[in-house]
């Protein structure tokens, strides 16, 4: 009877340690798919932000290379009827009336014909519109500030300004270009 009692008890004993391991196997087995799970989200994730991480520089090196070929047409007539352009859009912007035009060093020794942008503006405006060329110069690539004379109205059409304006509004249709 004592030999059955032990054998009993160890029976018991066997069963219970075996559960107990099947538990810990069990556990262990899904500690370890957890574990496999969130590595390959986390890998998933790495991969996804270098891949955006490199389309960010190739849309960068786009509109690196666009600056570049507008900052070299300098030396061309392009750039004086870019420059044109630039001060009638701004003091259309500014909403005309007396307006001063601030340029770089290099872009202040051109000659625009400020009477006539200012002709152009008045007949887009309906206001009556003057053009004085600032005495001050700007920091900028190109391009230019158009501010009024009571300096409450400025309005910044310099290259890099237009180039950041041009950028927000182009990178969607440029990211649908490079990546789809």
């Amino acid at each position: 009877m004592c030999f059955e009692y032990v054998e009993e008890i160890q029976r018991q004993v066997t069963e219970k340690a075996e559960r107990e391991c099947r538990e810990i196997i069990r556990k262990a087995e899904q500690e370890a798919e957890g574990l496999v799970r969130r590595q390959s989200v986390e890998a998933s994730i790495r991969a996804r932000w270098r891949i955006l991480s490199e389309k960010r520089k190739m849309v960068d090196k786009v509109f690196q290379v666009v600056e570049e070929n507008i900052r070299s047409i300098r030396n061309d007539d392009k750039y004086l009827k870019m420059l044109e352009r630039l001060v009638e859009e701004a003091a259309v912007a500014a909403g005309g009336g007396r307006l001063e035009v601030l340029f770089n060093k290099d872009d202040s020794r051109l000659r625009l014909p400020l009477e006539e942008i200012a002709g152009r503006v008045s007949s887009r405006l309906g206001t009556e519109t003057t053009l004085v060329k600032s005495e001050k110069t700007i920091e900028a690539a190109g391009g230019v500030i158009i501010q009024s004379s009571d300096g409450k109205t400025r309005v910044d059409n310099t290259l890099s300004s237009v180039i950041r304006r041009e950028r927000e509004r182009l990178e969607p249709k440029v990211n649908m270009l490079l990546f789809s």
